[in-house]
């Protein structure tokens, strides 16, 4: 439990101070900047630390872990950044802590999975459904397409750790292999899609539907056919902490279109400067 949380925790930090660079760059650069290749190391890093949170932790609890990192990015904009945050995001950190450490105290034992061609052809199926209606949203001119192409992220990026338990309870079979090979792919267009709605809509809209999917779908999934397990008796708590986790990192959400806010404005300063400099 110990190891499998501050992973989380980890994970979460990394995350957090990432998404703010990479909204910076995406904002500033585009997707093809060579500064996406620090971005993308830096997912590459938080998914290692993700992972040994999925091999330790039901999935309810590691997903809620690595949400944190919205904590992260409230805390940037407040004492990096010098942007005062309001009562409600003070509130909603606490909120978020609350949730987990009761979540910590009411989770149970890490269930089992096993792959077989069934979940195969579903995951594959929804890989494919996934990156067909990110490619429309993106054709799509409509002032809503940014937030489409978020919650196609926040599915992406959900279904990601849900495959990532066939390397925690691993077989050697194809359908383990076919399963391992959908992590990457998964992330991949999550990444892509996360990267595409920066440039469509803000970063709370962005945020926020891809924070509640990628929180939800694997907690159900860990439940419902995985069998994660819940202590006896803390179903109501586990619940409560859960949804309270949850509304808590909608509310933060803001915080990170503070942060690039800042950033960006960081950002023009040091630019003015430098070209003082040269002049």
């Amino acid at each position: 439990m110990i190891l499998g949380v501050s992973a989380a925790l980890l994970g979460a930090l990394v995350f957090g101070v990432i998404a703010a660079v990479q909204a910076s760059v995406i904002r500033r650069h585009g997707l093809r900047s060579p500064m996406m290749l620090v971005v993308l190391a830096g997912y590459l890093v938080g998914w290692a630390l993700h992972l040994v949170a999925i091999a330790q932790l039901p999935l309810y609890l590691a997903q809620v872990g690595v949400g944190t990192s919205l904590i992260v990015s409230a805390l940037i904009a407040s004492f990096v950044m010098g942007e005062s945050l309001r009562g409600i995001h003070w509130t909603a950190i606490g909120g978020m802590v609350l949730g987990l450490g009761v979540l910590s105290l009411a989770s149970g034992d890490v269930g089992t999975s096993h792959f077989t061609d069934t979940t195969t052809i579903v995951l594959y199926s929804l890989l494919v459904t996934t990156s067909v209606a990110g490619w429309l949203a993106w054709r799509w001119q409509h002032p809503l397409s940014g937030i489409l192409l978020a919650v196609l992220s926040g599915v992406a990026y959900g279904i990601s750790p849900i495959a990532t338990r066939a390397l925690v309870d691993f077989h050697w079979d194809l359908n383990t292999y076919a399963t391992a090979v959908s992590i990457g792919l998964y992330g991949g267009i999550g990444f892509v899609l996360y990267s595409l709605a920066f440039q469509r809509t803000s970063v709370t809209a962005a945020t926020a539907p891809q924070t509640l999917l990628q929180t939800a779908i694997p907690a159900a999934v860990g439940i419902a056919l995985f069998d994660d397990e819940v202590r006896t008796g803390w179903w109501g708590p586990g619940l409560i902490a859960f949804g309270l986790a949850m509304v808590a990192g909608i509310v933060l959400c803001s915080t990170e279109a503070r942060l690039l806010m800042a950033a960006d404005g960081l950002g023009a300063e040091l630019g003015e400067e430098l070209e003082g400099l040269a002049g």
